[in-house]
Parts: C-alpha cells; sequence; structure tokens
C-alpha cells in the first residue's frame, strides 16, 4: 500500500508539472501573439511619389515703397502693421499745432500784403488821372499860346506841372511792384508753410501691406511706434509689393546637386499652415558658407549655398519676415510602389529589409530601393502591393 501511495503522488506530480508547463507555454504563446498583433503596420502602396528637398526660410520683398519722416515731429498716428493700404491712403500722421499756428500767421500776412498792394494801386489810379488832367492842361495852353491868347510863359508852366506828375506817377508804379513783390513773398511763404501742414499727413504711394521700420540695434531694437519723435528723413515704414516676394533660405551641400533653377517649390508659412503657396527656385548660391545655428547664432560644421526661391502670385497674406517651410520638388516617380521610411531597416553590409506579415507569421524580406523623400521610399523589388509590412522591428 506504501508503495502504491508512493507511485500516485510521482503520478500526480508529473501531471501538475506537465499543467505548469502547458500553461507557461499557452501564456508565452498568448503574450507573443498579443505583441504580434500590436506592432503597427502598414500596406505597400502604388501611387505617384513626389521627391523633395526640405528647408526653413523667410519671406523678403523684392519691390517695396519706403515711407521716410520730411520733419521731425512726434508721430500721432501709424497704420496698423500688416493692414492692407491703397495708394493715397493715409498712413502716417504727425503733431502739426506748430505748422497749424504758422499757416496761419503766413495767411494773415498775405492778406496784409495783398491789401496793401490794392492800395497802392488805387494811389497809382488817382495819380494817373491827375498826370493825365496835367496832360491836358498843357495840350491846351499849348494850342492857345500858338493863338496868341495866353504867354507862352503860362504854358511852359503847364508843361512842367505835367511832366511833374508823369515822374510822381512812375514813382507810384515802383510802389506797386514793390507791393506787388511783398504779395507774391506772402503767397510763397504761405505755400511753404501749408507744405509743411500737410507733410503732417503722410499717403502711401502704393498699395500693399504695411511693414513697420525698426529702430535702435541690439537689445534695443524695436519697431516704430506712436509717439516716437523722428529725425528728417528716418523710414518710418515699408510697402512690399506682395506680387514680387521671395523666399531667401539654403540648401544643404548634400542636396546641392538635386537643386536646380526653375524647379517648383511648395511654400508653406507658419502663420497659415494649412495654405500651400507655390513658386520656383529663382536663385542658387555659387559659394558655401557655415550654417549658422539660430539659437547660439554660431557657425556650425555643415556647408550650405544660399537660395532664393521666387513667390508665384500674389496674396496679401504674404508678408516680409514671415518664417516658411519650402518643399523642393526634385523629381516626380509615377505609379511605382511605395512604403514609409521607418517600415525600412538596414543589415550590416547595408542591404534593406523589411519585415513582411504573412497570416499570423512575420518574414524579413529583402528589397531593391529607389528615390525617396521624408516620409516614403519607392521600392523596385522585393514586395507587392498591398503586402503588410511592420513599421517597427519586432523583438527577438
Amino acid at each position: 500500500m506504501e508503495k502504491e501511495a508512493k507511485n500516485n503522488t510521482k503520478m500526480y506530480m508529473a501531471i501538475g508539472a506537465g499543467v505548469v508547463l502547458l500553461l507557461a507555454w499557452m501564456l508565452m504563446s498568448s503574450s507573443g501573439n498579443n505583441e504580434l498583433r500590436e506592432l503597427l503596420t502598414t500596406e505597400v502602396k502604388r501611387g505617384d511619389l513626389k521627391i523633395t528637398v526640405n528647408e526653413f526660410g523667410e519671406l523678403v520683398a523684392l519691390n517695396q515703397a519706403t515711407v521716410s519722416a520730411i520733419n521731425d515731429k512726434q508721430i500721432l498716428y501709424l497704420a496698423p502693421e500688416g493692414s492692407w493700404v491703397q495708394e493715397g491712403d493715409t498712413v502716417v500722421i504727425f503733431e502739426s499745432e506748430k505748422y497749424k499756428l504758422y499757416a496761419e500767421e503766413a495767411g494773415s500776412a498775405v492778406k496784409v500784403a495783398q491789401a496793401e498792394y490794392q492800395k497802392a494801386l488805387n494811389e497809382l489810379e488817382a495819380q494817373r488821372a491827375k498826370e493825365e488832367a496835367a496832360k491836358k492842361e498843357y495840350q491846351s495852353l499849348a494850342e492857345l499860346a500858338k493863338k496868341g491868347f495866353v504867354v507862352e510863359s503860362e504854358s511852359e508852366q503847364a508843361r512842367l506841372a505835367w511832366l511833374e506828375q508823369q515822374a510822381k506817377s512812375k514813382s507810384f508804379f515802383n510802389v506797386v511792384s514793390a507791393r506787388e513783390a511783398d504779395v507774391d513773398k506772402a503767397m510763397s511763404g504761405q505755400r511753404n508753410q501749408l507744405r509743411k501742414l500737410r507733410s503732417t499727413v503722410m499717403l502711401a504711394p502704393r498699395e500693399g501691406v504695411v511693414v513697420y521700420a525698426t529702430v535702435g540695434s541690439g537689445t534695443q531694437r524695436r519697431k516704430m511706434q506712436v509717439g516716437m519723435v523722428p529725425f528728417e528723413g528716418q523710414d518710418l515704414m515699408y510697402i512690399p509689393d506682395v506680387g514680387s516676394m521671395l523666399v531667401k533660405s539654403e540648401v544643404n551641400e548634400v542636396d546641392l546637386d538635386k537643386v536646380r533653377a526653375g524647379q517648383d517649390v511648395e511654400i508653406r508659412l507658419d502663420a497659415f499652415p494649412d495654405t500651400v503657396f507655390t513658386g520656383l527656385v529663382h536663385q542658387i548660391g555659387t559659394l558655401a558658407r557655415r550654417k549658422v545655428n539660430p539659437a547660439t547664432g554660431k557657425s556650425t560644421n555643415t556647408k550650405v549655398f544660399d537660395l532664393v526661391v521666387k513667390v508665384i502670385g500674389k496674396d496679401r497674406r504674404l508678408k516680409p519676415g514671415l518664417s516658411s517651410t519650402i518643399d523642393i520638388v526634385v523629381d516626380q516617380r509615377k505609379n511605382v510602389l511605395y512604403i514609409p521610411i521607418e517600415s525600412v531597416f538596414t543589415t550590416q553590409n547595408n542591404r534593406t529589409y523589411v519585415y513582411l506579415r504573412n497570416d499570423g507569421d512575420i518574414e524579413r524580406r529583402l528589397l531593391k530601393l529607389g528615390k525617396s523623400n521624408d516620409l516614403n521610399v519607392e521600392v523596385k523589388d522585393g514586395i507587392k502591393e498591398k503586402d503588410i509590412v511592420l513599421l517597427g522591428e519586432p523583438s527577438e
């Protein structure tokens, strides 16, 4: 009996161990299936693949009008920056009380001069009447002297009186000329003061977007604002032609051989990320320079070439200084197979492969790849359309 009990104990232990092993195997199998199910996958697609070079840039204006201060008075009004103005719209107003006072004084001076001129004219007219009367008196006496009705001395006295009136008329005429000159001078002064008064209101020389000029440097650098007192000739604002906008950018030396003038460019502004503007590669620099880190302002070891993109079309949202992302279209692959870049892996000897999912199994499949962009890569051989590939590397 004791021997039989021992045999039963061994049997139960064996059965228990088997159950444990079976449960462990099932758990491991279940865990593996869950991992397989949880791995992200994607389908091999067929379509057009756009090959681009991605860079960052900033909008600048090729043509722009400059509004500069023509006096040194305080700014009372500036058209809002970023607003759209038409030619002739008011964009700047300066303090003008002094010019209003001067213009009023100049207007009063004109009225005084005109009154003096009119008075001189009236006096000249009265003098010419006296001169004409003296002339007629002399002519009358001269005729009577010839006939012997008056003595010659009386006729001579009348002649001298006429000559005296002629001299007075000439003197009065000179006064009129002087008063006329005074009027011209006063009116010129008035025009000058009115011009200065009008200069306190500046008009837009063209239509476009208002961009404020900046003053100062370094940490003191700031944009023009109401309340400032500019010096004569200082730039106040710019009105760029939004139909002649450029994107100033750069291209890495490793991508230089892909980029050429005339290529299409897709432009996205940080301020309007959902809108795609179009452009063309306009100019590529011929000399390399060190790329500058925008955060530190220091040069890096990366070499870049200056790049200028011409924006096609006219849009009020195109404003100088806006940051942008540009995608230079360097190639267009038509009707090709492609997969996401993150699904491609590389062996130690630089052979490329993917993990192909087939039912419940995973197969590592070597590939022959073509061109790629930032997201996808062309597949020339190794897999077919609608195959399912993993987006990550499965654990061993």
